[in-house]
């Protein structure tokens, strides 16, 4: 290898190709074949020529880096809650993997369209990343009137970019080892039903009860600790012949695990509990918890390669990704106790 410091001009009188088609080739531009660009990287590596990522992004009038928007809570900080570092893994990795870099941009409540619009055409990031968006939002409109790259994660709209997760499958396995265990009446804490996510969970717990002859009885919930605290003991006090509290997040099947702790109810020897998320506290909790499996990590791997995608121009057409969920059996669960009856 040589000990000089190897230009662009150099790689292509190496590899017999145009110093342009150097630049191409080690951005694995699709203009490129495959021979060439093998070539390239050969000569690239044996005269120890490294590519400025910066200057070629540069040179393309792009940012090199993609804009992952997250809520700012008023109540606590941003990543303090596990569901956004499992979002952030995923998109982080495949960043990197394509050569970008990631800026987290919060989003306050005085947040306008106008201004996360400013970000992209002004070249601060190429495209922007919704973590967590309500079903009802005026600003997917505008960002997409003015034709600037964005991608849901956990959401979708028609006629946009989206990653999401099917909550039926991993669903479907909760109530098939909840009817294997004899449960007949479950409880339900619902999530915050401005978002998809608790509309499309919530249906389809009602709809498996249905095939099932199970008698669900649903409380409004929002996602949170606090909710599945307060719902437990809504559930409990009119329907105590309960034997599973299913819920739309961990952190709501954590505030159930909390009010059982608190008022001497024994998981699952009395009560059993089953999350949604399956993120880390739920491995934590005590007793194990329960819950499906959501594909967090790779929805933000998986939305990061489609908004590069976008800017690079190999898709244009608005898709949504599915993902399938899937469901982790553990302490949480266990045989249906046998309902009181009532006295003669």
């Amino acid at each position: 290898m040589s000990n000089t410091k190897s230009s662009r001009a150099d790689v292509a009188r190496e590899a017999g190709v145009a110093e342009s088609t150097v630049s191409r080739a080690l951005n694995d531009s699709p203009l490129i074949s495959d021979e060439v660009k093998a070539r390239v990287r050969a000569a690239a590596v044996e005269l120890g020529y490294v590519l400025n990522r910066q200057a070629a992004m540069f040179a393309r009038n792009r940012a090199g880096a993609i804009g992952m928007v997250v809520p700012r809570y008023a109540s606590f900080p941003p990543f303090s809650r596990a569901y956004f570092p499992a979002v952030l893994d995923g998109v982080v990795v495949a960043a990197e993997e394509r050569g970008y870099f990631v800026t987290i941009i919060l989003e306050r409540e005085n947040t306008t369209a106008e201004m996360l619009a400013q970000l992209v055409s002004g070249r601060s990031v190429d495209g922007l990343l919704f973590t967590v968006t309500p079903a009802m939002y005026d600003r997917y409109e505008y960002l997409d009137a003015e034709g600037l790259p964005f991608v849901f994660i956990n959401n979708y709209h028609d006629g946009m970019f989206g990653v999401d997760s099917l909550p039926e499958p991993g669903m479907r396995k909760a109530f098939a080892r909840a009817v294997e265990l004899g449960h007949q009446q479950i409880g339900y804490v619902a999530g915050d039903l401005r978002f998809k996510n608790g509309q499309d969970r919530l249906a389809v717990f009602q709809k498996l009860c249905s095939e099932h002859g199970i008698v669900g009885v649903v409380c409004d919930g929002d996602f949170s600790r606090t909710s599945g605290y307060r719902c437990c003991e809504t559930l409990l006090r009119d329907d105590p012949d309960i034997t599973m509290i299913m819920t739309a997040s961990d952190r709501s099947a954590l505030g159930v695990l909390a009010y059982c702790e608190e008022h001497g109810i024994n998981v699952p020897e009395d009560m059993s509990v089953v999350g949604y998320d399956d993120l880390h506290p739920a491995q934590d909790a005590f007793p194990p918890l329960s819950t499906v499996q959501n594909p967090i990590e790779k929805s933000g791997w998986t939305a990061a390669n489609m908004i590069i995608d976008v800017v690079e121009g190999i898709r244009s057409e608005p898709t949504t990704v599915w993902l399938d969920t899937d469901y982790v059996d553990r302490q949480s669960t266990g045989i249906a106790r046998v309902p009181r009856k009532e006295p003669a």
